[in-house]
């Protein structure tokens, strides 16, 4: 396939950034430069974000500023800078929701399409203190509320692989940045996947951690600080990084991880009280395998994505661990658990999520949609009348909580091995846009683990027939974040996944 008549241009190993941290060490050394890489990232940054639709900021000027200073800061220090700042002069993006200080601050949302962020949410600061060099935001889908990314202000991202599909969402812009190749790494949130099936889509690898242990400050819900209505819901959002090497996981985690004062967090040890994740620790893990599981509502899995599970099941095997089958109707009520746990947890509903808080003039902005006018898009207002709808009482609601709790306790008998669960993020690959109105369950294999609070890792594993990456998700016990990343090390190593992908 081909972009405005220009041929597709492939991912090589000559034409891609390998892994973060050795870049950050070729500038401390100054064998490279961080303007150089700057330059580079800007470029590919406005390239991929006009052809896939996965831009909502360039930030030329802060990234020539922040480059300049990781350069000083290399010729001041040389590699001793990397002990305080182990991202120096490493070009990322950051999902636009998370506040980034001079950049577009939407959230997706038209109502906010001329809003700026006036300061750094807590990420970001911690980004740019450890010397990365933020490059551009990436779109998102409105309020961060859909598993593909759209919206009134960008539009629809597009899969790098194949654009008549989607990236995933919410994070799905910063997805098919780094898939593209125009950063090596980037930070998104996850709610209920929004992290997880971006990258799993993109091929990409992608950890989001333990409930509580990232700061969600400065994106919704914790965009109005610790005190609104929608602010509990917060312990269940988690940012997390997405790379296309393993290898860069826990040294971002590491950079963000900690509490801020305003994130409400779990008692979870920090990055630094944990083992450095090495494949090798996974000698005598179990892990239990779980390649098609049941879950009501969601698709089938499909048999590329069966072979991905068991493909990784093996590696792990050979690295070391015990496999285990688990029964296939562990996650059964995964969707509902997600839903019932978060509609529990607050006051709040996701029309008052799309509306900022407001109840919606629905009618009013569903005509104003139908004529071309509308300031929402069809997701968030299908979320809205939901929510308006919604004939499901609160007692049903708790009743799926509790199964959670039930559910929870179970995987922490299971998990404390030590173990790991291993299962399909999402039933099969990249789905063709407005595939998520026909099934908007296929998120339940991951959302159930953001209520949950457990870590989960995504690895690629394989390409499917289609071209199409699959992927595994690793799930881990609440605190032990080392040990799902030590599996996505030890698959890695396997260089089971193709590196060299074609950019359509």
């Amino acid at each position: 396939m081909t972009v405005s008549g220009q041929s597709a241009p492939v991912l090589s190993s000559t034409t891609r950034w390998g892994a973060a941290a050795p870049l950050a060490v070729a500038v401390a050394l100054q064998e490279k430069l961080a303007r150089d890489l700057a330059e580079q990232s800007l470029q590919r940054l406005a390239d991929a974000g006009s052809r896939f639709a996965a831009l909502a900021g360039l930030l030329p000027d802060q990234a020539r500023r922040a480059a300049r200073i990781a350069d000083d800061t290399a010729r001041t220090h040389g590699p001793e800078a990397l002990v305080s700042q182990p991202l120096l002069g490493l070009p990322v993006t950051v999902k636009e929701g998370l506040r980034v200080a001079g950049a577009p601050w939407m959230m997706g949302a038209y109502r906010h399409r001329e809003r700026i962020a006036d300061a750094d949410g807590t990420v970001v600061q911690r980004l740019r203190s450890a010397g990365a060099v933020i490059a551009g935001v990436g779109s998102m889908a409105e309020m961060a509320l859909w598993p593909e990314t759209v919206n009134r202000i960008t539009g629809r991202a597009r899969h790098p692989l194949d654009p008549s599909r989607t990236p995933g969402g919410s994070s799905g812009g910063d997805a098919a940045l780094v898939a593209a190749g125009a950063v090596t790494v980037a930070v998104g949130t996850d709610g209920g996947g929004s992290v997880r099936i971006p990258a799993a889509y993109c091929g990409l690898y992608a950890h989001k951690p333990t409930a509580g242990l990232v700061p969600l400050t400065g994106h919704v819900p914790l965009d109005r600080g610790p005190d609104t209505a929608a602010a509990p819901l917060a312990r269940f959002f988690a940012p997390g990084p997405m790379c296309r090497e393993a290898a860069d996981l826990w040294p971002l985690l590491s950079v963000m991880a900690g509490p801020d004062g305003i994130h409400p967090r779990l008692e979870a040890p920090l990055p630094s009280d944990l083992p450095r994740p090495t494949p090798a620790q996974l000698q005598g893990c179990t892990v239990f395998v779980l390649p098609a599981p049941s879950i009501t509502g969601s698709e089938q899995t499909d048999p590329a994505q069966i072979a991905a599970v068991e493909r990784a099941a093996s590696h792990l095997q050979s690295a070391g661990a015990r496999l285990q089958t688990v029964r296939t109707d562990l996650l059964n009520g995964a969707f509902w658990i997600w839903m019932g746990t978060l509609r529990c947890a607050a006051d709040v509903t996701m029309e008052q999520l799309v509306g900022d808080g407001c109840r919606l003039p629905l009618l009013r902005q569903t005509l104003r949609h139908l004529t071309g006018r509308g300031a929402h898009t069809t997701a968030a207002l299908l979320l809205a009348w939901s929510a308006r709808l919604d004939p499901t009482g609160p007692r049903l609601w708790r009743r799926w909580r509790d199964r959670g709790l039930d559910l929870s306790a179970e995987l922490g008998d299971m998990l404390a091995g030590p173990a790991l669960l291993l299962c399909p993020p999402v039933p099969g690959p990249a789905p063709h846009h407005g595939h998520a109105f026909r099934h908007p369950f296929n998120i339940g294999a991951t959302a159930v683990f953001n209520v949950l609070g457990n870590p989960a890792t995504i690895a690629p594993v394989l390409l499917g027939p289609e071209g199409l990456p699959r992927a595994v998700q690793i799930v881990a016990s609440p605190g032990a974040d080392h040990l799902a990343v030590s599996a996505a090390l030890a698959l890695a190593r396997t260089e089971i996944f193709p590196q060299d992908r074609t950019v359509r």
